[in-house]
Order: C-alpha cells, then structure tokens, then sequence
C-alpha cells in the first residue's frame, strides 16, 4: 500500500517520532464538544446540588468563582503544552515531553487508571435518572443495567467513528446549553424565590468550623469544573491542532465555567424550601427546583437533558482513555501494545483500545452491584487521581521552565508563564490535599483515608514498571 503524503501536521507528529495514523476529522467546535461534555455542568450539578447546600448552605456559591480561577491557570499551562505538543494521549505525552519517560508514565497511569473509573462512576451515577424516565425502581441490579446501557451506548458512538464522536459530544454541548437557558437563564429571569442575600447566609451549616465547610463545599466545583484537558487527548484528529487546541480549551473554561456559575445562581436563589434543603430534609433540592418552575412535564425533559449529557459525556471519557491507551501502546508501555497500538486504516480508530476503555468500565459496574459505597469510594478516588495527574503535567511544565524550557507552541504565556504556571500549581496542591482529607472521622481509618491510600497505591504500582519504562525509552 503507497503511504499518503505527509502534510504540515502529519509531518510534526513524525518529527516526534511517530507514524501519522490517525484522520483529521476534528475542528474547533467539535474538539470544544470533547471539553465541554466532559465537564458536563448541568449535570455536574444537579447531582451535587444537595450536598454543598448541606454543607455549607447556599453562600457555597462563593467556592466556585475560586476553583474556575485556579483551573483556568491550569488550562493555560495545558493549552502551552498541548501546542508545542500536539499529540494522541494528551497529559501523557507533556509530561513525558516536559520531564522525561518515567513521569510521564506515572501521569498516565494514574490518569489512565482514574478515566476508567470516573466512566463507570458517571454511567453509574446517572442510571437513576434512566429510572426517573422509564419509571422503574432504584436498585443496584437496576443501577448496574442502566449504567451498562450508557456505556455501551457510548461504545457505540466511539466505534462510529471520529466524525460520529464529534456529533455524540456536539448532542451533549446543545442538550447542556439548553439546559444553561432553563436551570440558569430562565430561573434567574422568572423563577427566583429566594433574595440575593441569600449567597451570604449558611442557614445554620458549617456552624462550628465554616472554613473548614467552604473547602468540603468547594468539592462541588472541583468535581464539575474539568475537563478541558479531553480537547487535547485526540490531538492527532484536530484540524490545526497546534493552533485550535489550546483555543478549544480556553472556549471550554469560558462557556464550561459561565454554565456553572449561572446555573448555580439560577438554582441556588430558586429553591423554594431553602431551610428544608441545607437540613436535608429536602432529599433533593435540584429536582424540586424544576419541578417548581416546570412542572412534572419540565422535570422529565430535564432528566432527558441529564441522560443526552451523561451519554455524551461517557462517550468522551471513553474516547480519551483509548488515545491515551493507544499512546501509551505505541511506546510499548502497556500489557497488550501490540493489539492496543494497531489503528484500523480504514476508519482511522484504536478498535482495541476503545474495546479496552469499554470493558473495564463494564466490569467495574458490574462488581458495584455489591457494594454501591465501592462506587462512591471510586468516583472519590476516580476525581483525585485526575488531579494528582493533572499538576503532575503543571509540576513539569514548572520543572521544565526552571531547567530553561522555552515553549514554542502557537499558545504561549509569554513572561507571565513562570507566575502563572506556580500559582496553578499551588492551588492544584490545595485542591489535592481538600480531596484527600479526611471527613468521616466515625468510619475505619482505613475508609476515612481511602483516598489518599488509593492514590498512593496507584503510585507504588506505576514505580514497579519504571524498569519496563525505562528499558523502552532507551529503546526509542
């Protein structure tokens, strides 16, 4: 077979070191939609509504102005990397880029290990809203079949191919829009019912340590505002994508981080029982909220809003845990490279890597069956791993400024970049440690600190195949 000729973005990837593969299928608005339905806002939202009311009554709005602050520096440092290093598997390929093989295998495997994690707990977590819709009872046998059915649709989607991806996640941009325009926009317009003062108040949460309840609150935010870094997981697939990457990413903490904050306004000073919701005994105050302003009818369009969200959103998971896994494949880094790294020339895909970014998922739901609280553990964990493997790359890219790194990207920081790149890095420390520490203090120690375990356990597992990562860099 004549092997096509390589053009100016092909010729960038062979510069690395590698064979261009993959087609060009992506443009600015569709690798946005990779970002945006990662991040998934209105979603984001209505699952976590209750507990930062809980926490730390409504004033926890003021936690999330501060964690969209700290995660644009961090989106700016990405949107450097990811233009001098346009390449498939994203936070792997700058921190390898950036520092060397050994880190960046440890960032992808702990990033690779919390994607199939965060899958199976965001297919998990919206299998209720399936119940909702077809009006069937909650159960985990019923839990791990809807979840399953999500992620097999997503599946599905990712086998399609990359043009059909880009409609999948475009799906989930339009539905998480329309629901910026109902549980934001409207609510804000016609259906508030509490005052603007009511952001300054706690209704009694947090009473006896409320520094201590802002930082719990401010999970919320850290739990929805990421995943700006999908936009540069399929760098291979972009059009221009030294040039339409880092601008991807910026469009997704612009339109990802005004969704969440309108939609919080919206919600936050449209409950109606707002003393009822911050003592729990309103279970759910997001659902009451639509149910207030748009009646059964309205409820059930939102939860098909959620389930076109979470779909879309699983399906762009899934597409980057298979270019990572592809990434890392075609450097000979993980178990089954040689099937992992093959690309089917006819569709441009990793079939067996999206086969991969499936089934674990899959497998995971399944054993959730038996433990719904593992699955809770999982999202936990799922969320700081990501992080952990995010501000390895700012870490780097901080490491590698010092050692004289000069990036030479279409996106660059400028004389701002040493500043900027420290103070993401200082807040991803904060952030870090906020997820890690211990809050339930009446479980075994070994629960209360699962977390950091967990992520010390992922740590100890990637330092056992620096031997492997090692003998394949000399390869290279």
């Amino acid at each position: 077979m004549t092997e096509r000729p390589l053009d100016a973005e092909d010729r960038v990837i062979a510069g690395f070191g590698y064979k261009p593969q993959f087609k060009r299928v992506l443009g600015l608005f569709a690798d946005f939609s990779l970002g945006y339905s990662y991040m998934s806002p209105l979603a984001g939202f209505y699952a976590l509504f209750a507990f930062a009311l809980t926490v730390a009554g409504p004033a926890y709005f003021w936690t999330m102005p501060v964690i969209l602050f700290g995660q644009v520096l961090v989106a700016m440092v990405f949107a450097e990397a990811s233009s001098q290093y346009p390449i498939a598997g994203g936070v792997y390929q700058w921190a390898r880029r950036l520092v060397g093989p050994r880190w960046g295998f440890l960032t992808a495997f702990m990033y690779l290990l919390a994607l199939l994690a965060t899958n199976a707990g965001l297919a998990y977590g919206g299998a209720p809203y399936l119940a909702a819709l077809f009006g069937y009872e909650v159960s985990p046998f019923t839990n791990a079949i809807g979840a399953l059915a999500m992620i097999i649709i997503a599946a599905a989607i990712n086998f399609g191919g990359t043009k059909l991806l880009a409609k999948g996640v475009e799906a989930g941009v339009w539905a998480g829009l329309i629901g910026l325009g109902f549980a934001g926009i409207y609510l804000l317009l016609f259906g508030q019912v509490q005052p603007w003062s009511v952001l300054f108040q706690n209704f009694g949460a947090g009473s006896d340590n409320y520094v201590a309840a802002l930082f719990a609150a401010s999970l919320i935010g850290i739990w929805i505002i990421f995943g700006f870094e999908a936009c540069g997981d399929l760098g291979e697939e972009v059009q221009e994508a030294s040039h339409k990457i880092p601008r991807a990413m910026m469009l997704t903490m612009l339109v990802g981080g005004v969704s969440t904050l309108v939609i919080g306004l919206g919600m936050t000073l449209a409950v109606p029982d707002m003393q009822g919701a911050v003592s729990g005994t309103v279970a759910n105050p997001a659902e009451a909220v639509l149910l207030a302003n748009f009646g059964p009818i309205g409820a059930k369009l939102g939860i098909i809003m959620l389930v076109i969200i979470i779909v879309s959103a699983a399906a762009a998971i899934m597409a980057s845990t298979s270019r990572l896994l592809f990434s890392m494949a075609r450097d000979r880094l993980v178990f089954g490279h040689n099937m992992l790294a093959k690309i089917d020339e006819k569709r441009g895909l990793p079939n067996a890597a999206i086969m991969a970014a499936t089934v674990v998922p899959c497998i995971i739901i399944l054993l959730g069956m038996f433990s719904s609280n593992a699955i809770t553990q999982l999202i936990s964990f799922a969320t700081a791993g990501i992080y952990t493997s995010f501000h390895m790359v700012v870490g780097g890219a901080l490491y590698a400024r010092l050692k004289g790194w000069k990036p030479a990207g279409s996106f660059k920081l400028g004389s701002w970049g040493l500043l900027l790149n420290a103070l993401a890095l200082a807040f991803g420390i904060v952030m870090i440690l906020n997820l890690m520490w211990p809050r339930t203090p009446d479980v075994p120690w070994y629960l209360n600190y699962i977390i950091p375990l967990s992520v010390l356990f992922i740590f100890v597992l990637g330092l056992l195949q620096l031997g492997n990562v090692t003998r394949q860099s000399n390869a290279r």
